[in-house]
Formats: C-alpha cells, structure tokens, sequence
C-alpha cells in the first residue's frame, strides 16, 4: 500500500492528492477488467434473454423493445458494480482505499469547482466540433432519443446513474489503481484507462470517440487532483443527466 495523500490539496493549487492504494498488480487488474466486462454482459443477456438493440424507433407502441435495452444495459451495469467491488476486496483490500472512495482532500466546494470546468471543457469541445465536425453535431444524439423512448425516467436511472457508477467503479477507481502502481505512473495508467474506456463507446462518430476519450482524461485528472472517485463519479452523472433531460424536451434538429 501507498503512503497517504496530501490532507490539504486544492482543485488547481498544491500537491495532487490521489495516492493509489491497491493490492492488485496491473496485469492481474487488467485481466480482471476484462473478466468483469465479459461476466457484466454474459450475465446481462443471460439474466433477461436478450442482446442489445441499438437504433430503434421510439413510436408508439414500441416502448416495450427500448425498455428490453434499458433493462439490458441496467443488469449488465449492476453486475459490473457488483463484480467490482468484490474484486476490490480481494486480496486484503479495502473498498475505501482500493477505489478512492473516501472524501475529496479539498472542502466540499471542490465538487462545484470540478463543474465550473467541466462545463468549460464542454463549451469548448461544443465549438471545436461545430467548427470541424458540424455533420457529427447530432448523430451521436439522435440514436439515444430512439433508444429512450417513452421511458426517459428508466433511462436517466441507466445513462445517469449506472453508467457513471459502473463505468468509473471499473476503470477509474479499480483498474487505474493498479496501473499508475506501475513504470507507467499516473499519466500513463490515465490514458490506458481512458483509452480503454473509449473502446466501449465505439460506434460513435469521430467527434464524439475525441470527446469521450478528452472527458476521461478530465475525469481521470480530477480523481488525481482530488483524491476521490466521488468527484468523478459525481461529474460524470451530471454530465449525462443532462443529457438525457436536454433530449427528453428539446428535439434535435433535422
């Protein structure tokens, strides 16, 4: 185990706080990752005898197929949590220390710091985007309208919550830990992490991989400045709450 971290570390100012406090080595946690990915989804579709139905139209009478891949998406995400946690506990760990779960070093206003940025990080990827991938604007948006269909509440429970918790719980607190133990350090494990956690939004347009891939790093870099996966993981569900309420009452253009 790590030394621990700064008491005292601000947003932008001191010493980053995060000290990766696992038992895990990073091979053995990369394996694990990728046992956990496969597991999540095997159980999914074996749990409710289905795959994933991606494009769908939401008309009338069909929310019962965008409600099959809500559901679909919400067991795989709970057994994903599940099996990341009890891998936490492995091997001597604690859940606290392994996926930096306590408390940000920083006071509490550190949460609407990490949202004054984050939301300065979209305005500017917004702008980039416009600028050089206008086509792009909205076809990584139009698939999850039809995808939510009539069951917008499922889906800010499943895009809002279980997205942030399983996705952050895997990459950024369990398999990040492992890897920045390593030659790789902090930045290295940052962009295998993050790299890693892009593949699964594979499918999106080529603006929307970029700005994936740059949002994982912002979340990695606050985990490192803070200290706690609560910040990310905080970040990151506001970030796609709202989304799915944007798309619930403001139609996308075209």
């Amino acid at each position: 185990m790590e030394n621990q971290a700064p008491a005292h570390a601000g947003l932008i100012r001191g010493a980053p706080a995060y000290a990766p406090r696992t038992p895990w080595r990073p091979l053995a946690a990369a394996v694990a990752t990728v046992l956990i990915i496969v597991l999540s989804i095997g159980g999914a579709i074996l749990v409710l005898g289905t795959g994933f139905v991606a494009g769908t139209p939401a008309e009338p009478g069909q929310w019962r197929q965008d409600m099959g891949t809500l559901a679909t998406l919400a067991v795989w995400q709970a057994i994903a949590i599940i099996l990341t946690l009890l891998a936490a506990t492995l091997f001597g760990g604690r859940l606290r220390d392994v996926l930096a779960l306590r408390p940000p070093a920083a006071s509490a206003s550190i949460y609407l710091k990490a949202i004054a940025l984050m939301a300065a990080l979209q305005v500017g990827l917004s702008v980039v985007q416009y600028a050089f991938f206008p086509h792009d604007m909205y076809a990584d948006l139009r698939p999850l309208v039809r995808l939510f269909g009539e069951q917008w509440i499922l889906a800010l429970l499943v895009v809002g919550v279980g997205a942030p918790l399983s996705e952050e719980l895997l990459f950024r607190g369990f398999l990040l830990s492992a890897l920045a133990r390593s030659r790789l350090g902090y930045l290295g494990a940052a962009l295998i992490s993050t790299i890693w956690w892009t593949v699964l939004h594979a499918g999106y347009s080529t603006a929307g991989i970029i700005e994936v891939f740059l949002i994982g790093l912002f979340f990695s870099w606050l985990l490192w400045r803070t200290g706690s996966l609560r910040v990310p993981i905080f970040c990151h569900a506001l970030y796609n709450s709202l989304i799915v309420i944007v798309l619930r009452h403001v139609p996308l253009p075209g």
